[in-house]
């Protein structure tokens, strides 16, 4: 798996996807702090602010993430229509995970910047609070990677950037009472409503509804993401290497 992972590597490296990991987190967290001392927002309270933060990142990441699978299976296809992939290394299922691992990881690099960058220059929360918004981000990232790899391999890049547009779409409209009833069912408003609410509880007294909310994202995000995994590893040791244009 190491050397599985150091290949994955190694074929990024010279592609503009390390500096996309680095740059947009880097120029979001300096923008949004400028934005949040010279704009409307240095009137609205630290908790507000955090929260809007969180919930602007986590709406623009199904658009990032498209783009990056999409470039990683482009690569792929240049490099022999994913052969490389499913005929040079003994399993499938390793070098899914492989390349998936690596995906995350740029995920936790990139984010990691936006949030310490922002939590240094604001210093409006503790570091227990980054943390733990940090780790749900993370973890509501995981079945966006298994859906974008999927479609960008087996539909196109297009649709999975179109996906992409359109998982923001339903992100923001899921911030409001539009989507109170149904997020939990719905992965890419994770990353979004997840920041938002944990700070929403350290504001009120009263945190059984929150928690009650929780608890039934929990229960459907193990099971989502579980039927996600099991399917991309089933497949992925059953395809033929065409995809569905072909």
């Amino acid at each position: 798996m190491i050397n599985i992972i150091k290949s994955e590597l190694y074929k990024i490296k010279h592609t503009w996807l390390p500096w996309i990991h680095i740059v947009l987190p880097i120029a979001y967290s300096l923008l949004f702090y400028v934005a949040s001392k010279t704009t409307g927002l240095k009137n609205f309270e630290k908790s507000n602010i955090i929260q809007i933060y969180f919930t602007l990142l986590g709406a623009v990441i199904p658009i990032i993430l498209s783009f990056v699978t999409s470039k990683v299976s482009d690569m792929e296809i240049s490099a022999g229509k994913f052969q490389m992939m499913l005929s040079t290394t003994k399993s499938r299922t390793k070098a899914y995970l492989g390349k998936l691992i690596v995906l995350e990881l740029g995920f936790i690099i990139s984010l990691t910047l936006a949030i310490v960058i922002f939590a240094i220059l604001s210093g409006y929360q503790n570091n227990l609070d980054w943390v733990i918004e940090f780790f749900l981000i993370v973890i509501s990232s995981f079945s966006l990677y298994l859906i974008h790899l999927w479609v960008s391999i087996m539909l196109s890049n297009g649709a999975s950037i179109g996906l992409g547009f359109l998982e923001t779409l339903i992100n923001l409209l899921s911030i409001t009472v539009i989507g109170d009833s149904i997020w939990y069912f719905l992965p890419c408003t994770w990353v979004s409503r997840l920041p938002a609410m944990y700070i929403t509880i350290s504001k009120i007294s009263d945190r059984s509804y929150f928690y009650k909310e929780f608890r039934l994202w929990s229960f459907t995000a193990l099971f989502i993401i579980l039927i996600l995994f099991a399917s991309s590893i089933i497949w992925i040791n059953k395809w033929d290497g065409k995809s569905v244009s072909e």
